[in-house]
C-alpha cells in the first residue's frame, strides 16, 4: 500500500464501519421512509446511490463491472418499491467496499493519469475524482444520520461511539 492510497482506504473503510452501524436497527420501511417529509431521500436511496459512486470509481481504476445501482445516479427517490432490500443493499456496499480498497492498494499508477473524460466538477486526473468521491460518501453517511435524527433515532456518533 502506498502514502497516497493509505489515507484514501482508510477513509473508506471508515464509511463502511459508520453505515454498517448506522442501519443495524433499521426496518425495510425505515430504511424507504423519505426524508423532508416525503419530498427527500431515504437511507435505501442514499446506500444505492453510494454504490453507484463505488462502481464507478472501480471502473476508473480499471475494474470494470455491471453497475446494477444506475437508478440512483440521478433519479431522485421514489417509494423505494424497486430498490433491492436493505441487507442486500448494505452487503452490495460492504462487498463493493472491500473491492474498492482491494483496487486502490494496486492502482497507485492509475491515479496520476487523466480522467477519460471529465470528472463529476470537472476534476482533471484520476485521483482527484477518486478523492471527489471519497468526500461524496462522507458527505452522503452524514445525510444518513440526518435522516435517522429526523425519524427519532440515535445519532450516528453515539450508535459508533458504543460499538
Amino acid at each position: 500500500m502506498d502514502a497516497l492510497t493509505r489515507p484514501i482506504i482508510a477513509l473508506h473503510s471508515v464509511s463502511n464501519r459508520i453505515l454498517t452501524t448506522a442501519i443495524g436497527d433499521l426496518t425495510e420501511q425505515d430504511a424507504k421512509a423519505r426524508s423532508r417529509a416525503g419530498t427527500g431521500p431515504s437511507i435505501a436511496w442514499t446506500i444505492g446511490h453510494l454504490c453507484h459512486y463505488k462502481v464507478q470509481v472501480l471502473e476508473l481504476l480499471g475494474q470494470q463491472r455491471e453497475n446494477t445501482f444506475t437508478q440512483f445516479e440521478h433519479t431522485p427517490a421514489s417509494d423505494g418499491s424497486d430498490y433491492p432490500p436493505l441487507a442486500e443493499l448494505a452487503a452490495s456496499f460492504s462487498d463493493l467496499d472491500g473491492d474498492l480498497c482491494t483496487a486502490l492498494a494496486s492502482s497507485v499508477d492509475r491515479l496520476e493519469a487523466p480522467m477519460p473524460g471529465s470528472g463529476p466538477h470537472d476534476e482533471k486526473r484520476i485521483l482527484d475524482t477518486v478523492l471527489f468521491l471519497t468526500w461524496h460518501e462522507a458527505y452522503h453517511i452524514g445525510a444518513i444520520g440526518a435522516i435517522r435524527r429526523e425519524q427519532g433515532r440515535k445519532a450516528i456518533a453515539d450508535l459508533v461511539k458504543r460499538s
